[in-house]
């Protein structure tokens, strides 16, 4: 394995805890938090008191609900390994993709309402499994409450890299907040066209919200590094559904 792809487990530390030792891990909780009171956490940029419990498209008020937690063993091999991936389903989505196959998670809100002492329990929980990583499945929508828990997390003894396992349709001031948080960016590029966008997705505006999101991805964590064991640790995994008729626009995507 060529050396730039490569960081050895005995030296890696996740992100977070160089921004936690200073106090900014919290500082940028509270920013984000703060957020909530008239919504810009993602692209829809609804403008709703969420601290109040107004709701809008994703329908996700004060607090996140998740769906589901549990070492994941359907990720890709560098992220499930032989112990899994600690995945956290967050119940809706700021999409609405007619083909979605997470259907009942993104559109149903199942599962609870999660304060953000208990969403840092779940971390320390899945930790305690022996999960390689902290998995956020669908959490656009959620990063104010992913970053209001991680602190309590992190000062209970939360040492997992954290991976952001995202649509790709996020606001870039919510991605500057994650900036040194953040190791292990897996966005989902899903379209190309913003009008089969709009037709599919139910936003216009994806596919150059998308491209600005990895970007700035790229430039928070570069390419995607492993350990000596083929555990990710740090950088950018792209995942992309090929559609039928070139819906996706595969190839544009590509270059």
């Amino acid at each position: 394995m060529a050396e730039p792809f490569l960081l050895p487990s005995q030296t890696f530390a996740p992100a977070y805890m160089a921004l936690h030792r200073r106090g900014e891990l919290q500082r940028r909780a509270d920013t984000a938090v703060a957020q909530l009171q008239s919504c810009h956490v993602c692209p829809r940029d609804c403008g709703v008191d969420r601290l109040a419990g107004e709701t809008a498209v994703c329908k996700i008020g004060r607090y996140a609900w998740v769906s589901s937690y549990f070492p994941h063993f359907g990720e890709e091999d560098c992220l499930r390994g032989w112990r899994g991936s600690g995945t956290i389903f967050f119940a809706m989505c700021n999409l609405r993709c007619v083909f979605c196959q997470n259907y009942d998670i993104s559109q149903c809100k199942t599962g609870a309402e999660a304060t953000p002492l208990r969403l840092a329990e779940m971390m320390l929980e899945l930790q305690e499994m022996g999960c390689h990583n902290i998995n956020f499945v669908t959490p656009e929508h959620v990063v104010p409450q992913i970053l209001e828990a991680l602190p309590i997390a992190v000062e209970a003894g939360l040492r997992l890299p954290l991976v952001y396992n995202t649509s790709a349709y996020d606001s870039l001031e919510s991605l500057h907040l994650l900036d040194g948080i953040v190791d292990i960016y897996m966005p989902d590029f899903k379209m190309w066209d913003k009008k089969l966008s709009l037709r599919y997705l139910k936003a216009k505006d994806y596919p150059a919200a998308a491209r600005e999101a990895l970007r700035e991805m790229h430039r928070q964590v570069g390419v995607l590094k492993l350990d000596e064991r083929g555990l990710a640790r740090r950088g950018v995994l792209v995942r992309h559904l090929v559609m039928p008729g070139d819906v996706a626009g595969t190839a544009a995507i590509m270059r």
